[in-house]
């Protein structure tokens, strides 16, 4: 804690002795000339654009122009000024970007000494800022730059966008009511559903058994899964349910009428009234079931270890009977074999899938308060949240890496396919696309990248079944930023310590009452009154 605050305290000191020099970088900028004698675009009077911007269509500036670029670049990506829609889309934009791309190892250090020098870059891409540097790199130090007016004058694809999906404006926009970092947007049912559940249907043929309805029959089928032998090799191996680690547990409470928002334990009712729901009844029951299963050996016996490797390996023998993954790339041997299907009706009736975002990950586009062209930046941006821009930045040009099939869907070329040196590395010669985070849209005609086709399939049997609002944590005040850190940090580990001692049987339920009086004094109501009020003031 000691050694945080006081690198804290270096960052702002640094900050402020060398403010003078982003004040210097801007009055460069607005003289139309930047450090390397490059041309900007200037203001003239009597106009609301830059000169030698074109507010639509292409080239966007008559003139080229430099942008410096800092950002994550992801091991399967390719140098950045050598992938390929990038340097397309510079042809296309006549604005270069001078890339310094930064190994995701050490980055956020990286990133925290970068503002603390304030010797910043044009634009922060795919950089992964969270709420809390946003707060901080926008809302106090401002040397993030207000990007709402910008969107509403030079982005007209991200605007039709947030106009469609205002949690999604919600969810991008920090306290002080201003916009400082796009988002990628994913507008796909595979890319906003996370976890989707399978089945091993060729356990099911084996046993005679149909698919399971409810909660009751689901463990009747992982009975047999345990007892019945189903992939035929002699041994008691099979692992009827194979949730993957601690923070996977709650994948089923939607059965139980436990909602998933702000993708953590919250229900947020059809006022907008907030509530962790960790206390409840509801739980506890839920928590009783998942008890059983694991004490009946129907739950893998290991998933509180975290063990990634030791899971997937499982999933590569197919010993799972029933598990959840968001794509099948990790087990695409045996994917057939699963399939998915309709959420579980739970003991009050209740059939609802809850493990869904909103469709917006991370900060994924920022401007520096000492941007030389925000609005060339603002517009370089936007065509990706267009459905050609989309379609360019996930597949790249057609006919030269992809071609589209009788159903109108895009298809990768099969040299990319199959590359010998695997298809992400080859996928990260073409975009931008492995690791996530570019500022983009994905939709359901483009998510193929990552989504295969009985993914898509395994979806669609949940599509019906999903919140009809999804909310993201709303941006909290500075001064509740400190508090809210130190309770969700509290709460988190003690929440995921007893939910395991609850599941694998080292607590009885009778410490359930003082499970719930250590969360109380943890604070657990003080953070619903603290995003309470934070989600009322960005309504």
């Amino acid at each position: 804690m000691r050694k945080g605050i006081s690198l804290l305290l270096c960052v702002a000191l640094a900050g402020s002795l060398l403010a003078g020099c982003g004040a210097e970088k801007t009055d460069n900028s607005a003289a139309g000339v930047d450090d390397g004698g490059q041309q900007t675009l200037t203001e003239t009077s009597g106009t609301d654009s830059p000169v030698g911007l074109n507010e639509e269509g292409f080239p966007l500036v008559n003139e080229p122009v430099t942008l410096t670029v800092y950002g994550q670049r992801d091991q399967n990506q390719a140098d950045w000024d050598e992938v390929m829609v990038l340097k397309e889309y510079e042809k296309m934009t006549n604005v270069h970007m001078d890339y310094q791309e930064v190994p995701a190892d050490g980055f956020q250090e990286n990133l925290q000494l970068l503002f603390a020098s304030n010797d910043l870059p044009d634009i922060l891409l795919r950089c992964w800022l969270t709420d809390n540097q946003i707060a901080t790199y926008g809302v106090t130090s401002k040397q993030l730059m207000p990007l709402e007016d910008l969107i509403e004058q030079y982005a007209p694809n991200l605007t039709r966008v947030l106009e469609e999906n205002p949690l999604m404006r919600q969810a991008i926009t920090a306290s002080d009511g201003h916009i400082y970092a796009i988002p990628q947007i994913d507008n796909s049912a595979t890319g906003r559903i996370d976890f989707k559940q399978w089945i091993n249907k060729k356990w099911l043929d084996e046993l005679k058994l149909d698919i399971p309805t409810n909660y009751e029959e689901f463990k009747e089928v992982l009975i047999a899964f345990r007892d019945g032998d189903p992939n035929g090799n002699g041994e008691k191996d099979e692992i009827p349910l194979g949730v993957r680690e601690p923070s996977s547990i709650y994948v089923l409470g939607g059965s139980f009428g436990l909602q998933h928002q702000m993708k953590d334990t919250y229900n947020v009712d059809d006022e907008g009234k907030i509530h962790n729901w960790l206390c409840d009844d509801e739980f506890k029951v839920y928590l009783q079931y998942m008890n059983e299963l694991y004490e009946e050996g129907l739950l893998w016996q290991d998933y509180y270890k975290n063990d990634r490797p030791a899971w997937r390996s499982n999933l590569a023998g197919e010993l799972f009977g029933a598990m959840y993954m968001p794509y099948s790339d990790v087990f695409l041997n045996c994917e057939l074999d699963y399939v998915g299907y309709e959420p579980l009706k739970g003991p009050n009736g209740k059939q609802l899938w809850a493990n869904v975002n909103t469709g917006v990950t991370g900060g994924a586009f920022a401007l520096s308060n000492t941007c030389s062209n925000p609005e060339a930046a603002v517009r370089w941006v936007d065509y990706f949240y267009s459905e050609e821009g989309s379609l360019f930045f996930n597949y790249g040009l057609e006919g030269e890496t992809y071609t589209f099939d009788d159903a109108g869907i895009p298809r990768f070329k099969d040299e990319i396919l199959n590359a010998e040196e695997g298809f992400m590395t080859a996928l990260g010669k073409i975009n931008l696309v492995p690791g996530k985070g570019f500022p983009c849209l994905i939709t359901d005609k483009t998510d193929g990248t990552v989504a295969s086709d009985h993914t898509k399939e395994v979806t669609k049997v949940l599509t019906g079944f999903l919140p009809e609002k999804v909310y993201a944590k709303p941006s909290v005040s500075m001064e509740d930023t400190e508090r809210v850190i130190a309770i969700e940090q509290d709460l988190q580990n003690y929440r995921d310590e007893s939910v395991t001692k609850f599941i694998i049987g080292e607590w009885d339920f009778d410490k359930w009452d003082e499970y719930c009086s250590t969360l109380e004094q943890i604070g657990i109501r003080e953070l619903e009154e603290i995003y309470q009020k934070a989600l009322d003031m960005n309504q």
